[in-house]
């Protein structure tokens, strides 16, 4: 019997939306009715992510021909390198892509495409053609073929819908990011990574002294005065309410950027991931000052010290990343050290902390001299709530930035301590005593000993990563303590991650833990 005929289409099609495309395809090579079938289904074929396929695909232009076909994983799985076959990587095609978006037609939704790097305009242009007008998912990574000027039309034509926006490593400027923020009000994430040349000028700014001037300002007078804000009431444009915004590696993008960012989504943003750009440790006075002129206020708890929203509407900002950037140019940021600028002189860490009392994850680490123990005190006192911290590569911290965090902050799911040489055994073994809960932990390069090891294996229970690259003093009876405790149990039935690169012993330890250790866990 034939499931294609003697179903009703509603079933077969529930039956068919469980498959990734690439099966799909395949399924199309049963016969001219299942072909003819799932070709016109178009709701079928409403999310085109690659990501998500078992394998390679199938030539999507002639699925009849399975000559081309590609037995490579996709995220890169390398469990058929050790086959004797020739196996053969192929990226899509324009054809391919229109093949697909055709039959999706207005019914697409979602659209991945990583590192499709022989998809050029005529590709995208298949979104224009086919009327995909409700897409609300926009992803492309790393693609040179794509201009400016094509973004610009598919956001004007996608934008209503569109939720999430990823542009990756593509061509853009500041005048798209602009069409992007005016043309998508149900914007919730967008991702502007590694696109290198946009500038604070890709935010809008209603301040007169943040007000850009030159000819080719994307925020000019014209756009502003569209925008609805409390300085422009009468605006007949509302900016979306974006959740999540990251610009790692946009290498112009400043602590002005920060300033004109918080300025505009500060009651709704609460990712920001500005890592290995031109924002400096100031770029945490640059949140503070931007919610201070957007009205915010924060005041103490009578007799708690603790930071208290009490006027509404409150900075929603719950994770920051501002890790690896250019920490040369930074000044020490705690007010009693800043006396030569009178803008700074009253600002301090907890002041900060104050300011966005919802924060769980901070990442500040990456090669500094100008975090300190004083500075991580300020934070940890001041965020009792935080879940994920960085503080890596700081090279003037302590034990007592460890005990700071371990007093203060018990909530702590992640932290990278990594390569910071003046922690010892002492604050590391009190930091997971008061932090049961972690469950990622890096101590690479880190002076710890079998002891520390010994404390976490009776400690954490849900510990399913942990990194310990470069500690050479740890040895195969630490490794024995982490994974099998005092009692017998250990981290053996949560750890899913365990990194031991050039570590003393590690080949032998690997050999071991293999063993131990769950047959889906990482072991390198």
């Amino acid at each position: 019997m034939d499931p294609v005929s003697a179903l009703p289409s509603n079933v077969t099609i529930d039956i068919f939306r469980k498959l990734p495309l690439d099966e799909l395809a395949r399924c199309m090579l049963v016969s001219k009715l299942w072909y003819y079938s799932i070709d016109r289904w178009n709701i079928l074929w409403r999310c085109i992510d690659k990501t998500t396929w078992s394998n390679m695909p199938t030539s999507l232009l002639n699925v009849r021909s399975l000559e081309h076909e590609l037995d490579v994983d996709i995220l890169g799985d390398n469990r058929y390198l050790d086959k004797p076959e020739k196996r053969f990587l192929r990226f899509l095609q324009d054809s391919e892509l229109w093949n697909m978006v055709r039959r999706a037609g207005p019914a697409l939704k979602k659209l991945v495409l990583e590192f499709e790097l022989q998809i050029t305009e005529a590709g995208f242009h298949s979104l224009l053609h086919f009327g995909c007008v409700n897409l609300r998912h926009l992803d492309i990574h790393a693609n040179g073929n794509l201009r400016a000027s094509m973004i610009g039309e598919i956001i004007a034509r996608a934008g209503p819908c569109l939720e999430t926006v990823a542009l990756v490593a593509v061509g853009i400027d500041n005048s798209n990011v602009r069409d992007i923020l005016l043309n998508a009000p149900n914007l919730k994430h967008l991702d502007l990574s590694y696109c290198m040349d946009l500038t604070f000028d890709a935010f809008p700014s209603f301040l007169s002294e943040n007000t850009s001037h030159g000819d080719d300002i994307a925020w000019d007078s014209r756009y502003l005065a569209l925008l609805m804000h409390p300085s422009n009431p009468h605006g007949t444009v509302v900016l979306p309410k974006l959740a999540c915004l990251r610009l790692m590696h946009c290498i112009k993008i400043d602590n002005m950027a920060v300033s004109r960012i918080i300025e505009t989504f500060s009651g709704s943003l609460r990712t920001l991931d500005v890592q290995k750009t031109a924002v400096t440790i100031q770029g945490l006075y640059s949140v503070l000052r931007a919610a201070r002129q957007c009205g915010y206020k924060a005041v103490e708890r009578p007799g708690s010290g603790m930071a208290e929203a009490s006027l509404s509407p409150t900075l929603a900002l719950q994770s920051l990343n501002i890790q690896y950037s250019d920490f040369v140019s930074n000044a020490n940021v705690l007010g009693a050290n800043m006396s030569r600028d009178p803008e700074l002189s009253p600002w301090t860490v907890a002041d900060f902390a104050k300011m966005a009392p919802k924060l769980t994850s901070i990442y500040l680490g990456g090669r500094n001299s100008y975090i300190n123990d004083e500075f991580i005190e300020q934070l940890a006192q001041g965020l009792p709530g935080l879940l994920q911290v960085s503080i890596c590569e700081s090279e003037r911290l302590s034990d007592r930035s460890l005990l700071s965090l371990a007093s203060n902050c018990p909530k702590l799911q992640v932290a990278d301590i990594s390569r910071c040489l003046r922690f010892s055994d002492a604050g590391v073994i009190a930091l997971v005593q008061a932090c049961g809960g972690l469950k990622y932990l890096n101590l690479s390069v880190l002076a710890i000993t079998d002891d520390t090891l010994a404390v976490i294996g009776d400690s954490l229970r849900n510990l399913k990563s942990i990194l310990l690259k470069h500690c050479m003093r740890v040895t195969f009876g630490g490794i024995v303590a982490l994974v099998e405790g005092s009692n017998g149990l250990g981290c053996q039935f949560t750890l899913q991650h365990l990194s031991l690169a050039d570590s003393s012993n590690a080949s032998e330890v690997r050999e071991w833990c293999q063993r131990r250790l769950s047959s889906d866990a990482i072991i390198c």
